[in-house]
């Protein structure tokens, strides 16, 4: 919170989670050995993509030039971890409109034609659902509703709210 309070508003919410599926993680599995059997082997793959994540995002300037960081590395039910990063870029990177969400965020499938792997790794990794009443009956509800609020209605264009939150 002093961090916040120091710098203003946090620009960036970055969220990592470790997959089992990392060719590194994979490649390094004895025949007959489970992900479970090796906890060292997901946090020391996770480790290492950890830090090549934040050397590009604050020395690189991926996303322009942060002035701070802070990172929480929580561990899921499944034991693999995760990361919520936290990026306060200076004031001439800002996030301050539409067009410079647009610029650094990309909220549209990948064409499949063109881009099929990230295609394929959008589809199998970050796709919410079907929840609500497409799907009562998903994991993620709760009294009948979706506690992460979708399926989330979609946007023509990027827009901010109230609170300079990006709707994309």
């Amino acid at each position: 919170m002093a961090i916040a309070r120091y710098y203003h508003n946090i620009d960036l919410f970055l969220t990592m989670t470790a997959n089992p599926h990392w060719p590194e993680i994979e490649r390094e599995l004895l025949p007959g050995q489970d992900l479970t059997d090796r906890p060292d082997l997901i946090a020391r793959v996770f480790n290492l993509k950890k830090n090549t994540l934040i050397r590009e995002v604050i020395r690189n300037g991926i996303f322009g030039c942060a002035v701070a960081h802070i990172y929480t590395i929580e561990f899921q039910k499944r034991g693999l971890p995760h990361m919520h990063l936290l990026i306060f870029l200076d004031c001439c990177n800002k996030l301050l409109d539409p067009a410079a969400v647009d610029s650094t965020i990309r909220a549209t499938w990948p064409d499949p034609d063109r881009e099929p792997l990230l295609f394929e790794m959008a589809k199998a990794c970050m796709v919410h659902g079907p929840c609500g009443a497409l799907n009562p009956s998903a994991p993620c509800m709760d009294n009948g509703k979706c506690p992460k609020r979708y399926p989330k209605p979609v946007q023509e264009h990027t827009s901010l709210n109230q609170d300079g939150y990006p709707l994309y």
